[in-house]
């Protein structure tokens, strides 16, 4: 699946792993981005590292890497084992917070939601302490479309 933004005007954004870091980013996805884009945009919704009742997102060319909030901000990092990487990498599908698809709450911070914020990704809450928690158009900035993936997983890869 890939994870599409709802946000006026950014509606052909998607989360997507950065290559040149662990960072996840919101890019533009179209039909003509490279193969190596829309692999990076598309992810397995598998059952939550901490909590199967919610998902966790593999990234399906870093099989074995999931997206994971550290300080509030979204990484693709491979999982380590740990009880912290788990429920750094689980969140609950919830309706969206502005009234349409999905927003995902982080499983360890229940007041904070996967948001897209000026091209990065955070987990953040209506209104806080860091600046992708602004009020300004939070809930739709938090609200998700689960989209056809862009990609398929490689053959023999498992997901």
């Amino acid at each position: 699946m890939s994870l599409q933004a709802t946000s006026v005007g950014n509606t052909s954004s998607y989360v997507r792993h950065d290559d040149t870091d662990d960072l996840a980013v919101m890019s533009t996805i179209t039909a003509t981005s490279s193969a190596t884009a829309k692999q990076d945009a598309t992810f397995v919704e598998a059952p939550g590292l901490a909590n199967a009742s919610c998902v966790s997102f593999e990234s399906i060319n870093r099989p074995g890497s999931y997206l994971r909030h550290y300080a509030f901000v979204l990484h693709l990092q491979p999982n380590d084992g740990s009880s912290t990487f788990a429920h750094d990498a689980s969140f609950c599908p919830k309706t969206g917070n502005s009234g349409q698809g999905v927003s995902f709450q982080s499983v360890n911070y229940p007041t904070k939601y996967i948001r897209a914020y000026q091209g990065g990704v955070y987990v953040a809450s209506n209104g806080g302490t860091n600046a992708w928690d602004a009020t300004t158009a939070w809930a739709e900035d938090s609200s998700w479309l689960v989209a056809t993936p862009w990609a398929q997983a490689p053959q023999g890869s498992g997901s």
